[in-house]
């Protein structure tokens, strides 16, 4: 009989333990010490920080509103926007909008109703020259002097034969003058200055003006084609100051 041989035996690692033995079966085994110590846990920040750099905190470093008091450029520009002193008050009212923010004051509100203000100001400055610009215009005239268009002009513009649209009750700053082919509130029929001198009163101004006209329509020695009654413009005391003496006779139908 041959002898049997031994059973095989594991594979022994080299000598100097160069090596690992291997895994068990279905696993690994864990880390293995590299035999170095581990790395310092870092350095401790110098005392104080490091120089030149500061931490972000997040922090509002503006003053809280209402901190400052009340802003005097707005204050100002209010006051000024209502007595109508337009560019100062919206010059005001911007830096006092500029640099509420930046001071914490209060007068955001009285700053933009300031700019409110002005705004309406410059709005009824604009009206009242386009009023006064459509009021000055000089009717168009034929060759003849008859007015050809409907416009709105001075009482002072109005000539012998022209035609109005009517008459308004009170101070007359404009009047409405067209042509006279159509029908029409009234027609001019004479113009005249009343005396120089200081002004009499508004009774006596009245008075002369009546009688001035009265008297020329009668000197016409004409019958109207309707019942008319006689009207006339005469200047007020802000325009007898201004040097207005013009007096407008006009036959008005009833």
């Amino acid at each position: 009989m041959e002898p049997t041989p031994p059973p095989p035996t594991p594979e022994q690692p080299p000598a100097g333990g160069g090596g690992y033995p291997p895994p068990p079966q279905g696993g690994y085994l864990p880390p293995q010490p590299s035999g170095y110590p581990p790395p310092p846990g870092g350095y401790p920040p110098p005392p104080g920080g490091y120089p030149g750099y500061q931490p972000y905190t997040g922090r509002n470093d503006l003053p809280p509103p209402g901190s400052g008091g009340l802003s005097t450029p707005a204050l100002i520009g209010f006051i000024l926007s209502i007595f109508g002193i337009v560019l100062i008050s919206i010059i005001l009212c911007i830096v006092a909008l500029t640099k509420i923010p930046k001071t914490g004051q209060r007068g955001k509100g009285l700053a933009i109703a300031g700019l409110v203000v002005s705004g309406l100001w410059v709005l009824l400055g604009g009206l009242l020259v386009i009023g006064l610009i459509a009021g000055n215009s000089e009717p168009d005239r034929d060759a003849s002097g008859q007015v050809t268009t409907t416009v709105n002009t001075r009482p002072d513009k109005l000539r012998v034969g022209d035609c109005v649209t009517g008459i308004e009750e009170g101070v007359v700053k404009d009047i409405k003058v067209q042509p006279c082919d159509q029908p029409n509130g009234g027609k001019v029929f004479a113009v005249f200055e009343l005396p120089a001198g200081k002004w009499p009163g508004l009774a006596a101004v009245q008075a002369a003006a009546e009688k001035g006209c009265t008297d020329r329509f009668k000197a016409l020695n004409e019958q109207p084609d309707k019942p008319s009654s006689v009207y006339f413009l005469h200047p007020n005391e802000d325009g007898w100051g201004l040097g207005d003496r013009g007096t407008t006779c006009l036959l008005v139908p009833k």
